[in-house]
């Protein structure tokens, strides 16, 4: 085999298993020491120490030499706007001429966005409870695929966890007659703990059998009487 041939071999091996690495260094959601975010929150930080301040640089892979500078606000907070799936470092310096930098520390990032909960409202009568079918847009799959639901009354702003209810799809057990609000909670279950949850309210009516009706026949509507022949 050829320099040229081997070369190009040589070359496109490197080409693979770099850009392998690459994708298995993006964040996920059970990567070691990550924070979880919701979708539309700040990450705060301590107040730096009097005299200091912080500096953060983010990466989308891990990194020794992050490149892009973060703008806090506040000086220790990352907007919710500008958080994003990744790697910040943070280091400290003392605000005195000609003062070092302190070491970065490593904060892996991950956003989860928002679920989207509904049912479809079905109203019934007391004798037939219908299963009330729940869906869920979940806009991290196959990222994460598992998720959390709980079902509730509500009462004003007072919601009752169903015990038992904690399935996409919910069947009343003992309803009463009327209006029942219910409310499906649901959420991303990572690591055996809840995040992110979104809910959704529905009015569902439940109506009573009706009574026994009680019909009188008349003579208009013939008679069953003996006759002669």
């Amino acid at each position: 085999m050829n320099s040229t041939i081997k070369k190009g071999l040589f070359l496109l091996t490197f080409l693979l298993i770099s850009n392998i690495l690459r994708v298995s260094a993006q964040i996920t959601p059970t990567t070691t020491g990550v924070n979880l975010f919701c979708k539309g929150s700040d990450l705060t930080l301590p107040a730096p120490a009097s005299g200091e301040n912080w500096i953060v640089r983010y990466s989308a892979t891990p990194t020794t030499t992050p490149s892009t500078a973060i703008t806090l606000v506040g000086g220790n907070k990352i907007a919710a706007a500008d958080l994003q799936n990744g790697y910040y470092y943070l280091s400290s310096k003392a605000t005195a001429a000609g003062s070092c930098e302190s070491e970065m520390q490593e904060i892996p990032v991950y956003v989860l966005r928002p679920l989207v909960p509904d049912f479809a409202a079905a109203n019934f009568c007391v004798e037939s409870p219908l299963t009330q079918v729940g869906t869920v847009t979940n806009p991290e799959d196959p990222t994460v695929t598992t998720l959390a639901y709980q079902w509730y009354t509500v009462v004003g702003t007072t919601e009752t966890a169903i015990s038992g209810a904690t399935n996409k799809d919910y069947t009343p057990a003992s309803p009463s007659v009327g209006t029942t609000k219910y409310r499906l909670k649901v959420g991303y279950l990572i690591g055996g703990n809840k995040y992110c949850a979104q809910t959704v309210d529905h009015d569902v009516t439940v109506t009573a059998k009706p009574t026994k009706p009680t019909v009188t026949i008349g003579t208009a509507q013939g008679t069953a009487g003996a006759v002669t022949f």
